[in-house]
This record gives structure tokens, C-alpha cells and sequence, in this order.
């Protein structure tokens, strides 16, 4: 296995037709991360985070990128770090449950299309007794979920989500409600998390909170990506209500 260096990283976004949205983060810079290729015809590629998630893409019949996956399900093993695979093909699901079987367990999620035009062309509700703020430091200090050691986690460290990303949080009274944040973005993308208090959902809050990111996503061009494990059917509706459509099946691959 080779490390491809940045200068390369702007033909690998040519080459994919399809990826996570860390993908494009570790390919835009704006996260932390590392590329193998198989080789310098770059077939076959591994994309890591620094928080131990992968991505595999292209010929699923390279041997040097399973026995990399297979070294690095290992060191999380013994290091007790996190393993999160991700794969959007058939033949390298086949592949990895081969070689990796019995140190994995495969769960299935959703990814979704954004449709614009469904977006823009449906009723907006009033929005009463909440206001909504931009998420900055003062709201991580507050937040429900998303905190520093979230941004830690994904984006590296805090100041790197406030410089490079964006949230929004619904206000009620003195207290966040709901929030919605981008987990990972790139220069095109931006992947929505949501969480909302227990106290205040069946309110339909988590639905206007998803509407201002996804505003300001429009409004910046970038293209909002909402995915969903296949059992969460909450935020599938969500999702749908808000115009994402089209369910695309792919799988994640997690220590056992």
C-alpha cells in the first residue's frame, strides 16, 4: 500500500462517482485524514479518519487493501480504538466479510438524494416562542450532544468545526432544544446530524431545525446529505418530509 500525497487528492475526486461525506472532507482538507491506493494507478483505494473511520473504493480485488483493513481491525482491537468501515459495494461487502469474519459485525444505512425543487416547494410553519442561533463556542458549552469532545471526535478539535463548519440551535426560553449540526463537510457537501431534548419532541422542532441547515446549505451552495441507519425509521421519515429521497442500502462494518 502507497499513501497518496494531497497533490493527487483533486484526481481521486474525478475518479469517485459516489462516497461518504468524510470522504470529500479528508479530500477538501478540511478533516484530517489519510488515502491508500493499491497502487499509482490509484484502483483501489482505503480512506481513514484520524477517528478510526474507513472507506473502500474500487477494484474490491486488491488483496493489499483487505490485508490493510485486516491490520488495522487489529490495532483497534488491541488499542481499543473505534473501527467503523464503510462500503458501498456488493463485491467488496463479499470480500470484507471473508477475510474480516468473525471480528466484524455488518449493520445497513440509508443514503439519501437531496431533491431541491421538492425542498423549495413546500410549506414552511411558523415558528413561535423559539429562536434560532448560529452554534458557536458559548452553545457547545450548552449543547444537548454535540460538545467539544464530539467535534474532537470528527472534526479534530472544536476551533476546526467553528472555522470550517456549521450548526444551528433552536432556543427556548434560556435552553437549546434541538440542534443541527454538519458532522462532516466538504467544500460540496454537508452531512446533517440532529438531536433534539426528550422533553420537546412530537413538537416537530427537529424538522426546523433541518430546515435552517439546510437553508443555509443552499444558500452557500453546498449540497445538504442526510443518511440514517435502516431501522431508524424517525429519521427516515424526517428525512423524507424534508425532501430527501430515494434510499440508496449500503453497509458499515463495526467490531464484534
Amino acid at each position: 500500500m502507497i499513501k497518496v500525497t494531497a497533490e493527487n487528492y483533486s484526481i481521486i475526486k474525478e475518479k469517485i462517482e459516489r462516497a461518504p461525506t468524510f470522504v470529500y472532507s479528508i479530500l477538501d482538507r478540511v478533516i484530517d485524514g489519510i488515502v491508500y491506493a493499491d497502487n499509482e494507478n490509484l484502483h483501489s483505494l482505503l480512506f481513514q479518519t484520524k477517528s478510526g473511520i474507513y472507506y473502500v473504493y474500487g477494484d474490491s480485488f486488491s488483496e493489499q487493501v483487505v490485508s490493510k483493513l485486516a491490520a488495522l481491525l487489529q490495532e483497534s482491537i488491541e488499542e481499543s480504538k473505534r473501527f467503523t468501515l464503510f462500503s458501498f459495494s456488493d463485491d467488496w461487502n463479499d470480500k470484507i466479510e471473508q477475510r474480516l469474519d468473525g471480528h466484524i459485525k455488518k449493520l445497513e444505512r440509508y443514503t439519501f438524494t437531496f431533491a431541491k425543487n421538492a425542498y423549495n416547494d413546500r410549506e414552511r410553519r411558523e415558528l413561535l416562542d423559539y429562536e434560532f442561533i448560529k452554534i458557536k463556542q458559548p452553545q457547545i458549552e450548552h449543547s444537548l450532544e454535540f460538545d467539544n469532545q464530539y467535534y474532537e471526535e470528527y472534526w479534530g478539535s472544536t476551533s476546526n468545526f467553528l472555522e470550517n463548519g456549521f450548526g444551528f440551535c433552536l432556543q427556548h426560553g434560556d435552553n437549546i432544544v434541538s440542534e443541527a449540526v454538519s458532522i462532516f463537510k466538504s467544500r460540496q457537501f454537508a452531512e446533517i446530524d440532529i438531536v433534539t431534548d426528550p422533553n420537546y419532541r412530537g413538537k416537530g422542532l427537529a424538522s426546523l431545525i433541518a430546515e435552517k441547515f439546510i437553508d443555509y446549505c443552499l444558500l452557500n451552495d453546498i449540497q445538504p446529505c442526510w443518511d440514517c441507519d435502516i431501522h431508524n425509521q424517525a429519521s427516515y421519515h424526517l428525512g423524507t418530509k424534508l425532501s430527501f429521497s430515494n434510499p440508496q442500502k449500503y453497509a458499515i462494518y463495526i467490531k464484534s
